[in-house]
This record gives C-alpha cells, sequence and structure tokens, in this order.
C-alpha cells in the first residue's frame, strides 16, 4: 500500500490541531502593577526618590510622573512629619531636609492608582577610621634589583573604627608609583581579593566589594588585600590605599549584597538566581539607610 506524503502530513496536522487548548485572558493569573520605589538615604544629601510601578501582562501603560500637588509624599523622623518632598525634573522625587544618623525615618506616599505605599529604616552612624597599621607580606618575587622588588604581596591590615556598625561594606582601591625611574608616576591597580581575617565576623568579597557581618559589635577590621601587580619600592612611598566604608541598615546591607550576587553571577548560567530583597510595604523596591566614610592611606 503506497501512503500519499501529502495527505499523510495533513492527516498528522488534524491530529495535533485537534489537541490544541484555547486559554482566556481570564485564565491567566493577575498581578497587579504596584508602585516601586527606591532611596537609599544618608547624612550629606536629602531625601531623594526614584519611583516607577512594576508591569503586568495587563497593565503595560506607562508610569505617569506627577506632581506634589497630586500626590501626597511625606518623611516621617521617629514618627515625627519631617519633610514633603517634590517632584522635580531628570532628578525624581526629592526632600528640603537631611536625615540624621542616629534616628528613624518612614515614608508614606500616597500615589493615584496604587494606594498608600511606605517603609521605614534607620541611618547608621558613620564608622570612623581612628588607627590603622598595615605591612606587606611576600608571596613570590621574581625579579627584584637595590630600589625595587617585583613580585607578588599582600597587604594586611588592622583597622579601627569609632563606631562598632553591625553592617558594613568595605573597598579598597590602591594607587602605587610605577618604576619609571621618577617616583611622581603612579598607577591604579585593582584588588584581587579582600577578606576580613577577624573570626567573630561573617565576610564575602562580592563584586570587588567586602560585606561583612558584624553582629558581635567588633571595633577592628582585620583585612588581607591582594593587589594586582605591583613593584615594592625599598624606599619611600609605595602605595596610596583609598579605604571606603558604607554602615549600612540591614536592609540595605541585604539588598546591595543581593545586588552585588547578581551582577557577578550574570555571566554563570549554572549560578543560582538570587532574588532582590524588599521593604515597602504594598509595594516594592528599597528605602535603606547608608553613611559612607572614606580614608587614605599610604605606605
Amino acid at each position: 500500500m503506497k501512503i500519499d506524503f501529502f495527505s499523510l502530513s495533513s492527516l498528522i496536522l488534524i491530529v495535533f490541531s485537534s489537541c490544541e487548548k484555547t486559554e482566556k485572558v481570564d485564565n491567566f493569573p493577575k498581578h497587579e502593577s504596584k508602585l516601586v520605589a527606591n532611596c537609599f538615604f544618608q547624612s550629606d544629601s536629602v531625601f531623594e526618590f526614584k519611583l516607577y510601578k512594576s508591569l503586568s501582562p495587563l497593565d503595560n501603560a506607562p508610569f505617569k510622573k506627577l506632581n506634589n500637588q497630586q500626590i501626597s509624599f511625606k518623611i516621617f523622623e521617629n514618627n515625627i512629619l519631617y519633610d514633603s518632598l517634590h517632584y522635580k525634573a531628570l532628578t525624581g522625587y526629592v526632600g528640603n531636609k537631611k536625615p540624621r544618623a542616629g534616628n528613624t525615618y518612614r515614608f508614606e506616599c500616597n500615589y493615584p492608582g496604587f494606594g498608600l505605599v511606605s517603609g521605614d529604616d534607620y541611618l547608621p552612624d558613620s564608622s570612623f577610621l581612628q588607627k590603622y597599621s598595615g605591612f606587606f607580606t611576600t608571596s613570590r618575587i621574581y625579579s627584584s634589583n637595590d630600589s625595587v622588588s617585583k613580585g607578588e604581596f599582600n597587604l594586611n591590615l588592622s583597622i579601627e573604627y569609632s563606631r562598632p556598625n553591625q553592617y558594613l561594606m568595605v573597598r579598597i582601591v590602591d594607587f602605587h608609583y610605577l618604576f619609571t625611574g621618577q617616583p611622581g608616576y603612579y598607577n591604579y591597580n585593582g584588588i584581587d581579593y579582600l577578606s576580613d581575617l577577624n573570626t567573630a565576623n561573617s565576610s564575602e568579597y562580592i563584586n570587588n566589594m567586602l560585606f561583612v557581618s558584624n553582629l558581635a559589635g567588633v571595633k577592628s577590621l582585620k583585612l588581607r588585600a591582594s593587589p594586582q601587580y605591583f613593584a615594592l619600592r625599598k624606599t619611600g612611598t609605595n602605595a596610596y590605599y583609598s579605604i571606603t566604608t558604607y554602615a549600612c541598615s540591614k536592609a540595605a546591607y541585604e539588598y546591595l549584597k543581593r545586588q552585588a550576587l547578581q551582577i557577578e553571577n550574570n555571566d554563570d548560567p549554572f549560578s543560582q538566581p538570587t532574588p532582590i530583597s524588599n521593604n515597602i510595604i504594598n509595594g516594592y523596591g528599597i528605602f535603606g539607610g547608608i553613611n559612607i566614610s572614606q580614608q587614605y592611606i599610604s605606605f
């Protein structure tokens, strides 16, 4: 028996077409669009919010930026009205007053179509560096002369801060001298790795930032930095280091840590998904306190 190819193809198409199931729009789960509010606040600048809306399959309309006559956007300090925000083009919704370290803040935004959206967090004190000590250890020298040793080195730092903040982020950038015979020339090199040797702390180095959970309230960090290639000079200054410390609230710390993990794992198809944390009531986003301090040291 000879089977006609075109007849067989038509039969297969009819069979599979009969198995199709038509879904109505009503059968899909509904996800209402919610207001997205993002604000990291610190003591040297006024409150500044970026507002968006989450997208829904049934609501892809553009988000309308309304002015302060159309919405109510307020900041409370320790439950007392502290500031009102207004819309500023190209910037977002901004306030007039700066937050103060040690206080708790809450925002309330009554945005038409989204209801009342709010969030609260505290502003930690800055962790200023009080004193430090450091030394280099040599892991490998592959060339040297009377004035310079070239190789692989570790920078060991013991840093004491004025306040033992519980959640810290630390970034170190080094500017070291190039060996050109003229010490005025120096170059930027990144840090290959940074770790906290203090066993009372829990720390992770993610996307060029050291995240330190200092729940024990330790006032010092024992850091070991592995600079990229540089040459140790036998005399004079070898390098300048910029140490930036971010004293964070728990909410800000968790958000930024997860964001850093997302960025670091962006090119790894086998990495586990890292959901971003959220502390906004009736919405999405982050309202978090951060205070930043920066110091420069040299060796």
